[in-house]
């Protein structure tokens, strides 16, 4: 319970930060950008038609107990009439008229009805949980995106900020070659580092370009309009790297709260109740039905009125065409076991899924840890390095390969962040919770 309460507030103390980030900002957020895509989802907006099309049939299920009418008109002409027929129609009537009205309404199907529309109200329900699975991949699919970009994002500064200290480390080095402190070997070995870097940055700027259509895709935004977004995995990962994930919550979570096995729950249901109405095929249906008629070679009708009303029973039997009742029951329950199975493979597989990210979070945190004293020991190496070569005592090389330590470590370290937080994002997918993860 207190590991629950820790995960619970820990949730709640990241989106309340969140949300205060997001009002001094006026850069597009996190969750302006996953409101989109939710709004303007067709998939979606689809999913919520079909709710509609259900109700509809329920409205068509209740009309099975209410009275059927039919009528039916016709009119023929004799060549000659028949003793029988010469009475009803008279001596001069050739032409016939013949008009009828029955009513038939169901009085007692045994439940059937009624379990239909359970099965109805049912698929409503699954609707829901379909609903909300495409929901949480929608914005588990944003989020990732989102922080996919922080990445290359981070990349990006970082290899600026290698660029602008080459350049001043080249500086020096023209001012040493100038007095003849050091050769121009020095001064090639700076700019093709500096070529290297400005390389790798119209890489990482070009990979920044194809996310950001990615994501404009996602959340349904103008092509035409440039995406400025708001970097805040600092603050994400300052608010959400101390929060505890016991793997038995977790768990229970997905059992409880996973749209996709509360939707195979409902379908095991359905399909239980289905096989009940199959076993109603093999029983009597009582009704009641009335007909009336008029036959006249004449409009009005005159007198030729006649009428029949009564109650009735049906029954279908068990043999030949009328026992197929019983292979639909065998089906049902084979289906049923089928969905038990289902359901039983798809919780392994999201219990194996949080297992892996679980881990990957723990080899995630050791990872940041050992970058933060790696950039540490860099950032102090490249300081002696530098201070040794502009004082004319240490050789180029150090400070290049200093640098490039300090560079490729602190990109490692800002994507490890943001790795943890892709990470964060998915256990809250995995365990089907309808909340951001943030």
């Amino acid at each position: 319970m207190i590991n629950r309460n820790y995960w619970i507030l820990g949730l709640i103390w990241v989106f309340a930060n969140s949300m205060f980030a997001q009002e001094i900002s006026n850069k597009s957020t996190l969750k302006q950008l996953i409101n989109s895509a939710l709004e303007n989802n067709y998939l979606l907006q689809a999913n919520e038609k079909n709710v509609f099309i259900k109700q509809a049939e329920i409205e068509i299920l209740k009309t099975n107990y209410q009275p059927k009418i039919s009528t039916s008109l016709n009119f023929s002409y004799w060549k000659f009439l028949l003793p029988n027929k010469q009475k009803l129609l008279g001596d001069n009537g050739l032409s016939d008229m013949y008009t009828d009205i029955s009513i038939y309404q169901t009085i007692y199907d045994w439940g059937e009805n009624k379990l239909k529309k359970s099965v109805v109200e049912d698929e409503i329900k699954l609707n829901d949980d379909i609903k909300r699975q495409i929901r949480n991949t929608i914005i588990w699919g944003v989020y990732d995106a989102y922080f996919e970009a922080q990445k290359i994002e981070s990349e990006i500064a970082a290899l600026q900020n290698a660029s602008k200290q080459l350049k001043s480390h080249l500086q020096y080095a023209n001012n040493l070659y100038k007095i003849g402190r050091v050769s121009n070997i020095d001064v090639l070995k700076i700019n093709l580092q500096i070529a290297v870097v400005e390389k790798d940055l119209k890489k990482a700027q070009n990979q920044y370009l194809s996310q950001e259509i990615k994501i404009k895709s996602l959340c349904h935004l103008d092509d035409n309009k440039s995406l400025e977004m708001e970097n805040t995995s600092e603050i994400h990962y300052n608010n959400s790297k101390n929060i505890l994930f016991p793997q038995d919550f977790l768990y229970t979570e997905v059992i409880q709260n996973h749209p996709v096995l509360l939707a195979a729950n409902k379908k095991i249901t359905m399909e239980s109740k289905q096989k009940d109405i199959y076993s109603l095929q093999n029983r009597p249906e009582f009704f009641s039905y009335g007909i009336g008629s008029w036959e006249h070679a004449y409009i009005p009708f005159g007198d030729n009125f006649n009428y029949n009303i009564g109650l009735g029973i049906s029954y279908t039997l068990p043999f030949w065409g009328g026992s197929s009742y019983k292979s639909n029951v065998l089906k049902s329950n084979m289906r049923v076991e089928q969905l038990n199975d289902e359901k039983n493979q798809l919780f392994i597989d999201i219990k194996k899924e949080i297992d892996l990210e679980l881990n990957a979070i723990i080899d995630i945190k050791e990872e940041i840890a050992n970058n933060e004293k790696i950039i540490e020991l860099a950032n102090e190496t490249l300081n002696n390095a530098l201070i040794k070569y502009q004082a004319g005592l240490g050789p180029v090389i150090d400070v290049l390969d200093a640098q490039t330590i300090v560079t490729e470590t602190t990109i490692a370290h800002q994507k490890s962040i943001i790795a943890f937080l892709q990470s964060v994002g998915n256990l809250n997918y995995l365990i089907g919770n309808d909340n951001y993860p943030f």
